[in-house]
């Protein structure tokens, strides 16, 4: 019969499972997102540690439920096997998270030890001692090996290397000290182990179990989250970061609780009425033994064999008669009962003697075990009656009501945590579609569309937030619009005087023509001026057109240099009526991937900029340059750099190094401060008193659709600029 702090030990264990198995394949679904053989090795190592303590809780159930012992020595045989290869995958753990030196050395000579520790323990005979009302045994095996010795060492080492990197500040601390503390209770769950074996009291070993499950957690903390993520500064985070967690800590653990619960309340109450009835036989089995001895004529050993012989006790058990000082007279086994033993010591024995009748549990006896029953005085003829039966026959129904009831609770369990699961998903994914849904609309994606089917409130909202986005998009078009006319009209202004002067010299050249056409000199002016001043307004007016086309994006191989060229002839007289001067650096750089269209229109927004800023005139530099960056690609909006540099385009997790094309835009105008320039990107912020505050966003856009990035850097009274990376495929 199990004891309240053995079931609660066993509820541990299953917990433990729980935690191991969903630790086990978070790791498995990250090894198949990026191939880390860290999470390879680690989802291996829980699957281990998960095997370990389900054999176990096999092994327990087994024992209670009265199964062959052959059985429980194949399972304690295989949870040795299991602690050498977790073991082994604890070095592998280490070597991969810390890359220890000289460590792939270690390895292959624990490889070689384990497989003759695993030989040793293959070969070896099993002793199992079991303690009262713990179903957990003292396993020894005729080969020793330190097997559990050595599953201690392996984290004792990864302690020693966490708390080594923790103490010198190498990494996360708040990381570091979780895998060290997991060590640590993994290590004080074993001494609470070597306790239990020693004392075999039951505490010990639900603290064991306690520990472990604790052990695990805090590793599942220190390995799932990444170390450049927010949550490593405040790891327990981690659980209030997910609504998924959320709703199954509410609705499963709360369930498991109750569960867990009833079930002692429900076991207590069964147990506590089976045993009085066990009892309650027992006491009429030895007062009708008695009975039958008072009401013969007279006492002689035959007769008192022959009741014994016909009085069946329970699924084990036995009656037998002792003489008024304690010499065993009667007896199922005619061997032991012609022995005549003194059996005088026996509590059982003495209590009967004594002339008390009663029935209970009882001290073990010399062949060590515990036994049940009950006993009578036989007062006509001296002697008493002992009923008795061991105790693991004795509570049989009770250890299979035991079982049977934690059987239950574990499919209860299962079916729960299922069931949480499938309500939970149901919740945090839709709510989860809408979270990236809204990360798209930041980063100014409005073609982004969220589907969702159901038709409740969730539903409702993501259609919502669909015709709000669909309305957003057709607001951006004709802001988008609005814009490009606004550029279109700055130029147009500039290109005014810029096709006036050619004008000029074709009309005075043409006035002349019918004057001075026999004039060899006027001729050769001619040819010369006038194909030229065409081919200037031909230009202007080309450069004008594809400005102005809508925007359809037609990716294909475009040559920055040229696009800049274009769009420096429409400014060159705005330019010059503000007094700026505008220098070019032009390197000799390759053709980009991208839609000339959309490029010209960024390129524009941020030239148009610089010269809106510099009323007073000043300096337009543009320059052009290869290179390569490992921080390209995902927007993040506005990161500050230590040097004052703002960022949007850079992702934080470093790449390999790819070839980019630089475009950098400077004017000497009167910068921006620095709380404009984290705001410089976001729709519709604008310091212009007629700027709709759309063009550095859709510049933003379109160079986010071309995979580059954009870094500002400004100082207030000495310009601006602008460096635009774009890879070169």
């Amino acid at each position: 019969m199990l004891s309240t702090v053995a079931i609660i030990s066993i509820f541990a264990e299953i917990f433990a499972c729980g935690i191991l198995l969903s630790g086990a394949f978070a790791f498995i679904k990250r090894f198949l997102r990026g191939r880390q053989n860290k999470d390879l090795v680690l989802s291996l190592l829980f699957l281990s540690f998960f095997a370990f303590v389900g054999l176990m809780l096999a092994s327990e159930l087994l024992y209670n439920l009265g199964k062959p012992i052959e059985n429980i020595i194949f399972l304690q045989k295989l949870i040795a096997f299991d602690l050498v290869t977790g073991s082994f995958l604890v070095f592998l753990f280490i070597k991969t998270k810390f890359e220890v030196p000289y460590m792939d050395w270690f390895i292959l000579a624990y490889v070689a030890a384990s497989a003759a520790a695993i030989y040793r323990l293959g070969t070896s005979s099993v002793n199992l001692v079991y303690s009262f009302s713990v179903v957990e045994p003292i396993v020894t095996f005729s080969n020793p090996s330190p097997y559990r010795s050595i599953w201690m060492l392996s984290w004792a080492v990864l302690f020693v290397f966490s708390a080594y990197r923790y103490l010198k500040n190498a990494g996360p601390r708040p990381l570091l000290f979780c895998d060290a503390f997991a060590s640590l209770l993994f290590i004080s769950s074993y001494l609470s182990t070597i306790s239990y074996s020693v004392s075999s009291s039951g505490n010990f070993l639900l603290a064991s179990w306690v520990m472990t499950l604790i052990g695990a957690l805090f590793l599942i903390l220190a390995e799932i989250i990444p170390e450049t993520s927010d949550l490593a500064k405040n790891p327990f985070n981690f659980f209030r970061s997910r609504l998924l967690f959320k709703l199954i800590f509410i609705f499963v653990l709360l369930i498991v609780i109750l569960f867990e619960a009833t079930t002692l309340a429900t076991l207590t109450l069964s147990k506590q009425a089976l045993q009085s009835s066990i009892f309650s036989s027992y006491k009429e089995a030895a007062l009708g033994i008695s009975q039958r001895i008072q009401n013969s004529q007279e006492f002689n050993i035959a007769s008192a064999d022959k009741i014994i012989r016909e009085t069946r006790v329970g699924r084990a058990g036995i009656a037998y008669v002792v003489s008024k000082d304690g010499i065993l007279l009667a007896h199922p086994d005619p061997a032991y009962a012609g022995a005549r033993p003194d059996l005088s010591k026996l509590e059982q024995v003495r209590l009967a003697l004594s002339g008390k009748t009663g029935f209970g549990q009882f001290k073990p006896d010399e062949w060590n075990e515990i036994k049940v029953g009950a006993y009578s005085p036989v007062k006509k003829f001296g002697g008493a009656v002992i009923v008795e039966e061991p105790l693991v026959s004795a509570y049989y129904e009770m250890r299979q009501l035991e079982t049977n009831s934690l059987l239950f609770v574990i499919a209860g369990i299962l079916l729960t945590v299922l069931t949480g699961l499938f309500l939970a998903q149901s919740i945090e994914v839709p709510i989860h579609k809408l979270n990236l849904g809204t990360e798209e609309i930041s980063h100014g994606n409005l073609n982004h569309r969220i589907n969702i089917d159901s038709i409740d409130e969730i539903g409702k909202l993501a259609a919502a937030f669909n015709k709000m986005t669909h309305d957003l998009k057709e607001s951006q078009d004709r802001l988008i619009l609005s814009e490009k006319l606004a550029s279109l009209g700055t130029m147009a202004a500039g290109m005014a005087h810029e096709i006036k002067n050619p004008l000029v010299s074709l009309r005075i050249f043409s006035q002349l023509l019918e004057q001075k056409w026999e004039d060899k000199e006027f001729r050769d002016k001619f040819a010369q001026i006038v194909p030229t001043e065409i081919e200037r307004i031909n230009k202007i007016a080309e450069s004008l057109l594809k400005f102005g086309r809508p925007m359809k994006p037609e990716m294909g191989r475009v040559d920055v240099n040229s696009i800049i060229e274009e769009i420096l002839i429409l400014f060159e007289s705005e330019a010059k009526k503000n007094g700026i001067r505008i220098t070019k650096k032009f390197a000799g750089i390759p053709e980009v991937s991208g839609d000339m269209q959309q490029l010209s229109q960024a390129f524009v927004n941020i030239i148009l900029n610089g010269i809106q800023a510099m009323e007073k005139g000043g300096e337009l530099i543009i320059k052009t340059d290869i290179g390569e960056v490992v921080h390209l690609g995902q927007i993040k909006q506005g990161i500050v750099k230590e040097d004052g540099t703002v960022v949007w385009g850079e992702e934080e997790k470093d790449k390999e190094p790819i070839k980019v094309v630089f475009i950098e835009i400077t004017d000497t105008g009167p910068g921006i401060t620095r709380d404009h320039l984290k705001s410089l990107f976001d729709p519709f912020f604008t310091t212009k008193a007629k700027g709709t505050g759309m063009g550095l966003p859709i510049t933003l856009r379109i160079i986010e659709e071309h995979k580059g990035s954009i870094k500002v850097k400004s100082e207030v009274g000495k310009g601006t600029t602008f460096l635009i990376t774009l890879p070169q495929q």
